[in-house]
């Protein structure tokens, strides 16, 4: 499932829903699968409002930076997308 690298505003994931994460948007090598492990937390970007969500990656993953591997990450919302 593709997902864009800038998606909606979304504050309707709930705890323990399975997400796909853009890595082109959230900065990772590449698109994983997690679970909401956190309650939306608001956050202004330039983008404007949104939300961070802690996921718990399936697998660790790296950044761009290739730091890591980290078992969870606080995620944009617009960076996220329902598992198929």
């Amino acid at each position: 499932m593709e997902i864009p690298t800038i998606g909606p505003l979304r504050q309707d994931l709930a705890l323990g829903a399975r997400v796909l994460v853009s890595g082109r948007c959230a900065g990772w090598r590449e698109d994983s699968f997690g679970v909401i492990c956190s309650g939306p937390e608001p956050v202004e970007t330039v983008q404007g409002l949104d939300y961070f969500y802690w996921v718990q990656f399936d697998s660790p993953q790296h950044d761009l930076s290739e730091d890591g591997p980290y078992s969870k990450a606080q995620v944009l919302g617009r960076c996220l997308a329902p598992a198929p």
